[in-house]
């Protein structure tokens, strides 16, 4: 009568350790990101809004969800997500000490008005981790 309990007991902590294994793999690997317009000395955005000015500087921020992702990259868009919509790509940004990735957006000329997003990928990877929309006006 023991025996196939232990079996049944095997079995099932197999499965569910299966489980788990296979939801920290696949769930998101970059996660929390948001912008603002100042960050803590952390990476972490101080106070996140949707809404700036052309003079603004606008921070990205997003927190790694896994030890081993190390780089990442953070494409800047006007208007939707589109390829042609790409305003600026920046490639192998750092994972800090603190666990996050920053990336800013500022214009010598000002930032046009519009609609914008921001997206983040694990550096060499095509899968959108998280992504942050804002809006710029005067």
């Amino acid at each position: 009568m023991r025996k196939p309990i232990i079996g049944v007991l095997a079995v099932l902590l197999f499965l569910v350790g299966a489980f788990f294994t296979y939801e920290y793999v696949t769930d998101s690997k970059i996660v929390d990101g948001g912008v603002s317009k100042t960050i803590d000395d952390k990476g972490k955005p101080e106070e996140t809004t949707k809404e700036f000015t052309p003079e603004d500087t606008i921070y990205f921020s997003a927190k790694a969800n896994r030890f081993w992702i190390k780089k990442a990259e953070v494409v800047w868009y006007k208007g939707e997500i589109a390829t042609a919509n790409r305003l600026l790509v920046e490639e192998e940004i750092d994972v800090n000490d603190a666990g996050y990735f920053t990336a800013k957006l500022s214009l010598p000329e000002g930032i046009e008005e519009g609609y914008y997003n921001v997206t983040i990928y694990v550096h060499g990877k095509n899968i959108k981790e998280t992504h942050a929309e804002f809006n710029v006006k005067k």
